[in-house]
């Protein structure tokens, strides 16, 4: 009943313009938090956009398996997205992965797009407040330097995004300055594609 609902809504979202995404998270509660801020704040029509935790499921290739499986029970997405943390060895073969074409409902092809955050969603939010290229080996070296700016920072905070999202314009830009610098140094990390889904909603914003 509830994946008919969800169906339903989507197709009126479609009427509208609105493609349709599918997002499956590693994390149960930072990603989805922070997505569903970003939602709201970029004023993108909730049955636009269904989000999958992972649960069991951690690990970039075992994520894009599960997009690629939820995919295929329902076809009626235009875009699919995976939102992972990883390391270079992990992520390059769910970058294999992802290269393989989905076919629509509607006969459109696309495939899984990968956001990886190297080496968790923390650096994301850090670069909300400060630019690091710090080579973070773990989420909880990130953690440490992200609290100087949420103190109160954890993990289930459903308020992630309202807390950061002043500094929303500057994390985009401060990825352009990342990418440039890591071009330029040959570094894998630290890293994040969390850019493109902002992007992604933009696109979908109501007037």
């Amino acid at each position: 009943m509830r994946k008919e609902q969800r169906r339903l809504a989507r197709q009126k979202a479609s009427r509208e313009g609105l493609p349709a995404i599918l997002i499956v998270c590693e994390g149960r509660e930072t990603e989805p938090n922070y997505i569903d801020g970003l939602r709201d704040h970029l004023r993108v029509n909730v049955a636009a956009v269904h989000i999958e935790r992972g649960d069991s499921v951690t690990d970039p290739v075992g994520l894009v398996r599960k997009a690629q499986r939820l995919f295929k029970g329902d076809r009626d997405y235009d875009r699919v997205y995976v939102i992972c943390d990883g390391d270079s060895k992990h992520l390059a073969a769910a970058r294999a992965l992802v290269a393989r074409p989905l076919r629509n409902s509607a006969g459109a092809i696309t495939t899984v797009q990968l956001i990886a955050n190297v080496p968790s969603i923390e650096y994301w939010l850090l670069l909300h407040f400060e630019y690091s290229a710090r080579p973070f080996r773990t989420a909880d070296e990130v953690q440490q330097v992200l609290r100087a700016h949420l103190p109160d920072y954890q993990k289930n905070d459903r308020e992630v995004f309202r807390k950061a999202a002043t500094g929303l314009e500057r994390a985009c830009q401060r990825v352009e300055q990342l990418k440039a610098d890591l071009r330029a140094s040959g570094a894998a990390a630290p890293d994040t594609d969390m850019h493109l889904l902002v992007e992604q909603f933009r696109h979908m914003r109501r007037s």
